[in-house]
């Protein structure tokens, strides 16, 4: 049975309560492991991480807590890796055996790989550090994997997440997609590379649909304030889960700041700076915990939460011209 692995990963979890983005952490993972120095606040800025909001169509499902999955921003995906020099090739889950080579020829080249919509449940993105038993059992790091609803497999003596059955569940529910990192190219010099993340920042912001059945940018936040407010719901859990997964996208607003006063425009980073302090906002509205249930019972107590939101999206509305 072989077995391969790339020792000391970076562990992706959510011991950092401002770092939460299992995306950007993943990335920051697999490059550290190929040598690159990049740390969290960097990539999440450049990717448009920090410029991202997502939020489901009801006509699909009301409460979609992987709102802030990357993969409801598509052209997050290929743009991160381009600014960093690496070339990256997307991979829709196939047939088992091709996608299982896929994973095992990278980690045998020693590149780490990331997988999108799994392959642990619920994950936005895993990092794959190795495989186990011919590729029938991947390793990695994921924040889930520390949940034991969702994954109750004892780890690897590395401390890695073992994982079975990977290619089915929820990989494959939601249309997982594997990340292969090729290798280096060309990484685009200072002003391009703030170009071109200026145009994608802009169409974040700008588009209202990404992907089908989600608002996009400023429509998904119009629409985050109307469910919270003209939703129905018997269950207060369900809204509040919402609450918390949403408000990773709003926490990582911070990171745009210094973005923008890096490449000399104070006045987007003086932008951000208002957003990121609404976003604290945001967070001491409706605490992360759980504590706050009896809130979610009258609508009066959710109305400043979603006048917050509105002031986000404001800003951002006439951050739009400065951007283009």
């Amino acid at each position: 049975m072989r077995r391969n692995l790339i020792p000391g990963l970076l562990k992706v979890d959510w011991s950092d309560t401002q770092r939460q983005n299992e995306f950007v952490n993943s990335v920051v993972s697999a490059l550290t492991a190929l040598g690159e120095t990049v740390d969290y606040d960097y990539v999440c800025a450049v990717s448009g991480s920090a410029f991202r909001t997502s939020f489901s169509m009801p006509s699909v499902t009301q409460w979609h807590h992987g709102n802030y999955h990357v993969i409801n921003t598509p052209p997050i995906i290929e743009h991160t890796f381009t600014m960093l020099g690496y070339r990256v090739s997307q991979h829709l889950r196939g047939e088992y055996e091709a996608d299982s080579r896929l994973i095992m020829d990278s980690i045998d080249r020693g590149f780490p790989v990331i997988t999108l919509e799994g392959v642990m449940n619920c994950a936005d993105a895993c990092v794959i550090s190795g495989y186990d038993h011919d590729g029938r059992v991947l390793l990695g790091y994921n924040p889930f994997m520390y949940v034991e609803d969702d994954h109750q497999e004892v780890p690897d003596d590395t401390g890695y997440f073992r994982k079975s059955d990977w290619h089915n569940g929820f990989f494959a529910n939601n249309q997982g997609r594997i990340l292969i990192i090729e290798g280096q190219c060309a990484k685009p010099d200072k002003a391009t590379l703030f170009a071109e993340t200026r145009t994608l920042i802009a169409r974040l912001i700008r588009e209202e649909n990404l992907v089908p059945g989600q608002y996009n940018g400023l429509a998904a936040h119009k629409a985050f304030a109307h469910a919270l407010l003209h939703y129905t719901w018997e269950d207060n859990v369900e809204p509040y889960l919402n609450v918390m997964c949403n408000y990773k996208q709003y926490l990582d607003r911070q990171y745009a700041v210094a973005f923008f006063r890096d490449h000399g425009r104070d006045d987007l980073a003086e932008c951000y700076a208002q957003i990121a302090a609404l976003s604290v906002t945001l967070g001491q509205l409706i605490p992360q915990d759980f504590s706050a249930k009896e809130m979610f019972s009258d609508k009066d107590l959710l109305r400043p939460y979603g006048e917050v939101l509105l002031q986000i999206c404001a800003i951002e509305e006439n951050i739009l011209p400065l951007i283009a």
